[in-house]
């Protein structure tokens, strides 16, 4: 009798600690931020959100975190509709869930502020919900993008010959390259036959100039970068099928030949770095000129709406500035025309042209940014 009650408090025990693993293992790599609830199975049906982040609404590359909050669930059941979210720009963190069976999407703002992109109206939540939400999203960007470091912070970090993970910010592939030289900017190989490959089929299998935004990873830091895909000057890594290195810009790095910084490198660090519309909000007319004809050239559509405000397609192959911009004092304007040449090859032709493109400017007030309202090929 003795035997069997001691057996039968130790099956007790056993499928209690059981019970206990099993519990502990299912929380195992779940994010949990203050104020919010780690996702738990009984309640992910009704109160469990989705917060994504990625550079665009294209972009392959994203970084998402599960949780609860009751909270949160109900005061957006409660459907109210606050100001109206003016804002012609995308935003770059949106929160789903489920309701019902059906999936909603919201927008969040960098101030946790929750965006209904249908009605173009921001959400009514109290102000702990909102509060809660913020950090939520500031922790989730800073994991997902890299850190805007000037480049000679940048070079120390990257010293030459050191090795690092390159990813592109718009696929999400990646591959391995090394600092060969560059003193103004990093020199970069693929380390090996197969990162070429990859560094290859990020720009659709061609070599190409256009500047792509990056993150560079060594040591547990991220960093933000833009690289171009085109194999130029010396090759020091044999058998890697990459014939010369490619470069890689940070913040305010230059080139090396004319020792000038190149405006679609630094538009695509700060793209890399989450800060891509603040970054452009503060240009000048001609550097926001600039930054549109990367666009057209590189048929970049997220670039355009940046600099536009609206959506806008591209009916250019290419595009490059010839002309000097003007310096003209627009300090007290409201309202801008110029007329810019460049080189472009028209969207059904293969052969260059000289053209020149009159940008009509505008700006709400003289704290606003400019928006670029036209712009027509002559």
């Amino acid at each position: 009798m003795y035997y069997n009650r001691a057996n039968s408090l130790l099956s007790k025990v056993i499928c209690m600690l059981l019970f206990i693993l099993f519990i502990s293992n299912s929380m195992i790599g779940r994010p949990y931020v203050k104020g919010m609830e780690p996702t738990d199975q009984s309640t992910a049906d009704t109160n469990s959100f989705r917060l994504i982040v990625k550079s665009s609404a294209s972009a392959a590359y994203q970084t998402e975190v599960m949780f609860t909050d009751k909270k949160l669930k109900k005061e957006l059941d409660d459907r109210r509709l606050g100001a109206a979210f003016s804002d012609s720009l995308l935003l770059d963190t949106t929160l789903t869930y489920a309701d019902k069976g059906l999936s909603q999407s919201f927008g969040v703002t960098l101030n946790g502020e929750v965006v209904d992109l249908t009605a173009r109206s921001m959400m009514e939540l109290s102000a702990h919900v909102q509060e809660v939400l913020r950090a939520q999203v500031q922790d989730l960007r800073a994991k997902h993008y890299g850190e805007l470091l000037p480049w000679e912070e940048a070079s120390l970090i990257l010293p030459k010959y050191s090795k690092f993970t390159i990813v592109d910010v718009e696929s999400g592939l990646s591959f391995e390259g090394q600092r060969r030289a560059g003193s103004h900017h990093a020199d970069v190989q693929p380390l090996t036959k197969e990162d070429s490959a990859t560094l290859k089929s990020i720009y659709g299998g061609a070599w190409s100039w256009d500047r792509r935004a990056v993150l560079v990873k060594l040591n547990g830091r991220t960093l933000a970068g833009s690289m171009h895909g085109m194999p130029h000057g010396g090759d020091g890594i044999p058998g890697n099928d990459f014939n010369g290195h490619f470069c890689i810009h940070f913040l305010g790095s230059v080139t090396h030949g004319s020792r000038s910084v190149d405006p679609a490198h630094q538009v695509m660090v700060h793209r890399a770095a989450g800060l891509l519309i603040p970054y452009v909000s503060k240009l000048s007319p001609w550097a926001l000129i600039d930054v549109w004809i990367s666009a057209a050239n590189q048929g970049d559509l997220q670039l355009l709406q940046v600099t536009t405000g609206q959506e806008q397609a591209v009916h250019v192959r290419s595009m490059r500035r010839l002309s000097k911009f003007p310096e003209l004092d627009v300090n007290q304007l409201l309202q801008l025309e110029t007329a810019v040449s460049v080189t472009a090859t028209p969207e059904r032709a293969s052969a260059v042209v000289n053209r020149r493109v009159l940008f009509r400017l505008e700006r709400a007030s003289l704290d606003a940014r400019w928006y670029i309202r036209s712009a027509v090929m002559q």
